[in-house]
């Protein structure tokens, strides 16, 4: 597929040739950016970061611009000191393609940890959650005596928000840890934008309640498009969070009063480099979708599907029908809540895939690859049949629901 093919503008020029007024279109409601000035005057409510402090930041799959708040914190004279950065990659893989140092904004003199999740002699036990999870972390977080995290707040689909203590659990855990904690994902309470009475939710604080000095742990929560902040809360790890998922909610949530036939998602960077990160976009628009419609996934996927372990069990299981008959709580490996819910959506509506992804795999994951021209004739049949289409100009943070 041509590069040009994932050009939005290019997608809207081609949409307003075939009547676009009767497409609905759906984007988060971007309000102005915090200008620097401001965020400097919100970091100075934190202590200065002094030296023997750590750092945790989110790792490449978020589009937290880490490196610019940092880079505040020096401009202001709030970081004088060597700090050590440890970057939360949970059970994601971090590719040579991305540069730690860019990322992170560290300087000479700075250290920079990337967490691995298998690395079993640098975690430490904490216990167990009630829900029976088993703790343990990276023991960075009980040799530093300062802990500061940054982190970006969005929509999840079954955490109920990124941010706040996932910098921390799955963001520092072991495999092991996560693996136990996302079977929790396969429970219908844990879903998107949904933090009270969800299960999964509720273990990763109980999970980050083990770590004693979790109640002394600062934080930076933002809001942000890209380099853009359009919200920053400091101060402790939960009052923080919670005002910054007030703020996520209002940005990136639109309310609808009815459901679509068909959906259009075009998918955002980072979001849209691999299909497993790209699947967020399905998971946040679904609710608005009719059964019997269709799912059009835009997503170039230059990294290829990404953690491979729910692929996997979509090729082994088959269909969807047996996939959303045999994952169960009770026999949850890592990656079932992935092929679960994917198979539940391709259960319920036909999935269309627009992007580097090859047929072969498409198809294994019960989506039909389409070119471009295809999908604009799509369109065009699509509005001559008087059917509903919805465009998600920002996939995977965008999210649509329906009105109660």
């Amino acid at each position: 597929m041509a590069e040009k093919e994932f050009s939005l503008q290019l997608f809207h020029n081609q949409l307003n040739q075939i009547f676009f007024s009767d497409i609905e279109i759906i984007k988060p409601k971007f309000k102005k950016r915090i200008l620097d000035k401001k965020l400097i005057k919100i970091l100075q409510k934190l202590n200065p970061i002094r030296e023997n402090s750590l750092i945790i930041v989110n790792d490449h799959d978020r589009s937290t611009p880490t490196a610019k708040i940092i880079n505040l914190m020096r401009t202001a004279g709030f970081i004088s000191d060597p700090v050590t950065f440890i970057i939360a990659t949970g059970t994601h893989e971090f590719p040579v393609s991305v540069n730690p140092v860019k990322l992170t904004g560290a300087i000479k003199g700075d250290c920079i940890i990337i967490h691995d999740c298998d690395d079993e002699k640098n975690m430490v036990y904490l216990g167990k959650t009630p829900f029976g999870t088993e703790v343990a972390v990276n023991k960075a977080l009980i040799e530093y005596n300062n802990i500061l995290t940054i982190n970006s707040v969005e929509p999840h689909y079954f955490a109920g928000f990124t941010g706040g203590i996932k910098s921390i659990i799955p963001g520092l855990a072991s495999r092991k840890t996560v693996e136990q904690n996302h079977r929790l994902a396969i429970k219908p309470e844990s879903s998107l934008m949904k933090t009270e009475n969800n299960p999964l939710h509720r273990d990763l604080w109980d999970a980050g309640n083990l770590l004693n000095s979790l109640q002394n742990i600062k934080t930076i929560q933002i809001v942000n498009h890209n380099e853009n902040i359009l919200y920053m809360s400091v101060g402790s790890l939960e009052k923080s969070f919670i005002k910054a998922k007030k703020q996520a909610l209002n940005i990136y949530a639109t309310k609808f009063q009815k459901k679509f036939d068909h959906i259009i998602s075009f998918v955002s960077p980072p979001l849209s480099e691999t299909l497993y990160q790209a699947q967020k976009a399905m998971e946040n628009t679904k609710k608005v979708l009719k059964r019997g419609g269709t799912f059009t996934l835009i997503a170039k996927c230059e990294r290829g599907i990404g953690n491979h372990k729910f692929f996997q069990r979509l090729q082994q299981l088959g269909t969807p029908e047996k996939i959303v008959s045999s994952l169960t709580f009770e026999n949850y490996k890592f990656g079932d809540h992935k092929a679960y819910y994917w198979a539940e959506l391709a259960m319920r509506a036909n999935l269309y895939y627009l992007g580097d992804i090859s047929s072969t795999d498409g198809s294994h994951a019960f989506m039909e690859k389409i070119t471009y021209k295809q999908l604009l004739g799509n369109i065009k049949r699509w509005i001559e049949k008087k059917e509903t289409i919805l465009f998600d100009e920002n996939g995977g943070m965008s999210v649509a629901y329906l009105k109660k």
